[in-house]
C-alpha cells in the first residue's frame, strides 16, 4: 500500500519521542517476562522440593521420648520422625546447628559434592560455607572432632536459614546449618531431641488436626515445648512470600507501563490526525476507504507494540537464569532446571500489541467517523475556555503565569498524562527509599530505642528464683485471636520495674512496665486502643484469656504484649517466680542444655547492615529506572506543547522577544504540574505501602512501618527536578529551530 511509504518518515520525523514510547513499552514486556519467570521457576523448584523431600507440617520437643511413635502415627494417620540437633558454638559470633540425617521427613537433599556415607562426615549448607571459607574436602571442627565436609545441602525445613524461628535477618557469617550421621551425637552432651510431624490427610486443616495430635500427647502424659507449625515458620514462609509478591507485582506494574503509553499514542495519534484531517479528506476524495486509513495509521502503534514486545523479551530472557539464582542465594533450594516459559514471552509481546492496539483504534475510529466535506475544511480552532480556567480567573495573573497555566489548561488530557506519568516514576522513585527506610527503622532504631539489653536467653524448661546480676527475668507464651491463627504473637511478663524495656507513647512519654502495654503494628493488626479489653487463646493450652489493655506503645520492635510478670504468671497459672528466659546486658554463663535458644541484638543489626547492602543498589536501579520513565513522560509532553505552539513560538520571534523568555514561557509551563505530580506520589506511595506491609504480615505474619524519611524525599524531588531540567535542555534546540516564517505559513494570526 503506498500510504504505508509515510510509516517510516513520520518515525523520523519524531525520532526521540516515538523511541520514548519503545523504551517503556520495552521496560513494561521486561518487567512481566523476568518478574513471572522468576515466580513461577522459584514457585516449582521450591514446590518439587518440598513435595519431593516431604517438608514437617509441624515441629515439637518433648519432656519424654514418644515410644509408641507407631501407634500414634496410626491413630493420628501421620508421619512421625524424630532427630537430633545440637548448636555447636565455633567462636563468640558463629554458631553452627548440627542437625541427624533424617530418612521419613525433612529428607537432605545433596546440591553439590556427595552424600553422607559414613562417620565424621558432615554436609553444610551453601551460604554458611561461602561466607566462612569452608569448600568440599575441607575440614571442620565440631563438638571437639574433626569432620570432613563432603557436600553441601538444602533442608525442606530450612529454606530460609534462620537461627530462631521468629528471626527476620538471615546471616551466613553468624549462623549456619549442617547435617550429620546420627551415630556421631553418641556420647555427646547436652544433645537435643526434634520430633516432625506430617500428616496424610491433606483435605482437612492442619491446625485442626495439629489440635488433635497434641491432645493425643496430653493423653499419653507427654509436655510439648517449642511447638512450631509450617504457616508460622518463617523458615518455610518467607520464600512464599517472595513468590506471591513477584506474582502479584508481575501484572500491576508492567500494565501501569503499558496504559502510560496508550495515553501516549492515543494523544500523539489524535494530534497526527486532527493535523492531517485535510489530507485525510484529500484520500477519501481520492477513493481511499476507511478501512485502508485505519490500518495505516494503527500500522505505528502496532509497529511499537510488536518491537518493544520482542525486544523486552530477547533481553528478560537471558535474564531469569541469573536471577532465579539470585534468590537462590537467599532461599537455600536444590535448582534443578530453570525453565523458560514460552507462554510468558507470548504475553509480554501480545499484551503491548492488545492495550496499544485496542487505545489506538478507539482514538483513530472516533476522528475518521467525520465526513471527507468536514475533514477538509481542517481542525476548528478551539476557543472555548473550560470551566477550570474559567473558576481560576487567569486575568489577575501577569503575562507569564498567565500563558504558562492556560497552555496546561487548555489540554486537559496532556495536562492528565504528565501528572499521571510524574506521580508513577516518583512513586517508584519514593517506593525504594521506603523500604529501605522501613526496614532500617523497624530493625535497627526502634529495637535500639526499646530493648537495652544485648543478649536474649531462652530456656527449655521453666525456671525459678531470681534472676543473677545484671540480667532480668521475663516469661512468655504464644497467642492468636480467636478464628485468626495467622496473626500469632507473644505476650510477655516483664519486671514492673525493668529498666532495660523502654516503651513510650505516641507523645514521647514514658510509659510504666507496671501496666499492660502494646505495641503499635499489633493493636493497629488488631483493631484495639488504650481503654479495650481483648481475648485471646493461648497456642500452648488452647484456652481463652482476657487482657485489659492499658496503653499502646510507639514501638515497631516486633508485635507484643507487655505486661507485669506477676500478674503473667498468675493469670496462666504459673507459679511464683516463674520464668521462661533472661535478657542481659552482657554473656551470661548457661549451660547449653538448659538453653532453647539464644538471640544477640547486635547480630540482627550486623543483619540489617548486610542486607542493607544489596538493597541501596536496588535503590539505585529503581531511582535510575524513574529517571528514565519520567524523562521520557516529560520530553513527550515538551515536545508536544512545541509541536502545537510552532505558531506562537513563531509569533514571539517576530514581537522581539528573546530566546530565553521563549524557552522559559514554552518550556516552564510544566512546572506546576510536575510538582503536583510529585506532591502526590507521597500520599500514594504511603498507602500502597501500606496495603503492601499489610499483605506481608498476612503471608508470614511481620508488620514493618511505613516511614517516609523527610531527607529522602527531598532526594527525590531533587532527582524528578534534575530529570525536567534534562527533558527541558533536550526540547530547548526544537524551540530554537522554530522560525519566524510558521506564523507566516500557518496563515491564522
Amino acid at each position: 500500500m503506498v500510504l504505508n511509504k509515510r510509516v517510516l518518515r513520520i518515525l523520523k520525523e519524531n525520532t526521540l519521542r516515538y523511541l520514548g514510547v519503545l523504551i517503556l513499552i520495552i521496560l513494561g514486556s521486561y518487567t512481566f517476562i523476568v518478574a513471572a519467570g522468576i515466580s513461577q521457576n522459584l514457585d516449582t523448584l521450591v514446590t518439587t522440593f518440598t513435595e519431593g523431600h516431604i517438608q514437617e507440617d509441624l515441629s515439637f520437643r518433648t519432656d519424654k521420648a514418644i515410644t509408641n511413635s507407631a501407634e500414634l502415627e496410626e491413630a493420628t494417620n501421620a508421619i512421625i520422625e524424630e532427630s537430633l540437633t545440637f548448636d555447636a558454638t565455633l567462636s563468640d559470633s558463629l554458631t553452627l546447628r548440627l542437625l541427624s540425617k533424617t530418612e521419613k521427613l525433612n529428607i537432605p537433599a545433596v546440591i553439590e559434592g556427595q552424600a553422607l556415607s559414613g562417620s565424621g562426615q558432615i554436609l553444610l549448607d551453601p551460604a554458611f560455607a561461602q561466607a566462612n571459607g569452608y569448600s568440599v574436602g575441607s575440614q571442620i571442627e565440631v563438638m571437639g572432632k574433626s569432620f570432613t565436609v563432603v557436600g553441601f545441602v538444602s533442608l525442606p525445613h530450612y529454606i530460609y536459614p534462620l537461627k530462631n524461628v521468629y528471626d527476620i535477618m538471615v546471616s551466613p557469617e553468624n549462623f549456619g546449618v549442617g547435617v550429620i550421621n546420627r551415630e556421631d551425637f553418641v556420647d555427646r552432651e547436652n544433645v537435643n531431641g526434634i520430633y516432625s510431624v506430617k500428616f496424610n490427610d491433606r483435605t482437612q486443616s492442619i491446625n485442626q488436626q495439629a489440635a488433635e495430635f497434641r491432645e493425643r500427647l496430653h493423653e499419653e502424659g507427654i509436655t510439648e515445648s517449642e511447638w512450631i507449625d509450617i504457616m508460622n515458620n518463617k523458615r518455610a514462609r518467607m520464600a512464599w512470600a517472595s513468590i506471591t509478591g513477584l506474582k502479584t507485582m508481575s501484572i500491576p506494574i508492567p500494565a501501569a507501563m503499558f496504559l502510560l503509553c496508550c495515553l501516549i499514542i492515543g494523544i500523539m495519534i489524535w494530534r497526527m490526525i486532527s493535523h492531517e484531517s485535510v489530507i485525510i479528506g484529500t484520500f477519501y476524495a481520492q477513493g481511499y476507504r476507511r478501512r485502508e486509513l485505519m490500518r495505516h495509521y494503527m500500522t505505528i502503534p502496532l509497529l511499537l507494540a510488536l518491537v518493544g514486545g520482542v525486544i523486552g523479551s530477547l533481553l528478560a530472557l537471558p535474564s531469569i537464569a541469573p536471577s532465579v539464582m539470585a534468590m537462590v542465594s537467599y532461599y537455600n533450594v536444590p535448582v534443578t532446571d530453570i525453565e523458560l516459559s514460552i507462554w510468558n514471552v507470548l504475553i509480554g509481546i501480545l499484551m503491548p500489541v492488545l492495550f496499544l492496539g485496542i487505545s489506538s483504534y478507539l482514538v483513530i475510529r472516533s476522528q475518521l467517523r467525520r465526513s471527507p466535506a468536514e475533514l477538509m475544511k481542517g481542525e476548528k480552532q478551539k476557543t472555548k475556555v473550560n470551566i477550570i480556567e474559567r473558576t481560576l480567573k487567569l486575568e489577575r495573573f501577569k503575562f507569564s503565569t498567565k500563558f504558562k497555566l492556560r497552555e496546561q489548561l487548555r489540554s486537559i488530557s496532556r495536562i492528565l498524562f504528565l501528572l499521571l506519568g510524574v506521580t508513577s516514576a516518583s512513586v517508584l522513585m519514593l517506593f525504594g527509599f521506603t523500604i529501605m527506610n522501613s526496614m532500617d527503622y523497624a530493625f535497627k532504631s526502634s529495637t535500639a530505642e526499646t530493648y537495652k539489653f544485648e543478649y536474649e536467653y531462652a530456656f527449655k524448661e521453666i525456671q525459678h528464683g531470681k534472676a543473677p546480676e545484671g540480667a532480668e527475668i521475663f516469661n512468655a507464651g504464644r497467642f492468636y485471636p480467636e478464628n485468626n491463627e495467622g496473626i500469632e504473637f507473644y505476650i510477655t511478663g516483664v519486671e514492673p520495674d525493668s529498666t532495660i524495656l523502654t516503651l513510650e507513647n505516641g507523645a514521647g512519654s514514658s510509659l510504666s512496665n507496671n501496666q499492660t502495654n502494646i505495641t503499635k503494628p499489633l493493636a493497629d493488626r488488631l483493631r484495639i486502643k488504650a481503654g479495650d479489653s481483648i481475648s485471646l487463646i493461648n497456642k500452648q493450652d488452647g484456652k481463652l484469656y482476657t487482657f485489659h489493655i492499658d496503653a499502646v506503645a510507639d514501638s515497631y520492635a516486633g508485635q507484643f504484649i507487655f505486661m507485669p510478670i506477676d500478674e503473667f504468671n498468675a493469670q496462666l497459672g504459673f507459679s511464683e517466680n516463674s520464668y521462661a528466659g533472661l535478657w542481659s546486658t552482657r554473656k551470661l554463663d548457661i549451660p547449653e542444655e538448659q538453653l532453647s535458644g539464644t538471640k544477640s541484638l547486635s547480630e540482627t543489626a550486623n543483619a540489617m547492615d548486610e542486607l542493607l547492602g544489596p538493597m541501596v543498589s536496588m535503590v539505585v536501579a529503581m531511582t535510575l529506572i524513574a529517571c528514565v520513565v519520567g524523562l521520557i513522560i516529560i520530553y513527550l509532553v515538551t515536545s508536544l506543547i512545541i509541536e502545537e505552539n510552532k505558531n506562537t513560538i513563531s509569533l514571539f520571534k517576530i514581537f522581539g522577544y528573546r530566546r530565553r523568555e521563549i524557552r522559559s514561557l514554552i518550556l516552564n509551563s510544566s512546572t506546576f504540574v510536575i510538582l503536583a505530580g510529585f506532591i502526590i506520589s507521597i500520599p500514594i506511595m504511603a498507602a500502597s505501602m501500606d496495603a503492601m506491609y499489610s499483605y506481608l504480615g498476612a503471608m508470614i505474619n511481620l508488620v514493618l512501618p511505613t516511614i517516609i524519611n523527610p531527607l529522602y524525599v527531598v532526594v527525590c524531588f531533587v532527582a524528578i527536578m534534575l530529570t525536567y531540567q534534562l527533558s527541558k535542555l533536550l526540547c530547548a534546540k526544537k524551540v530554537n529551530a522554530v522560525s519566524m516564517s510558521e506564523a507566516l505559513k500557518a496563515g491564522t494570526e
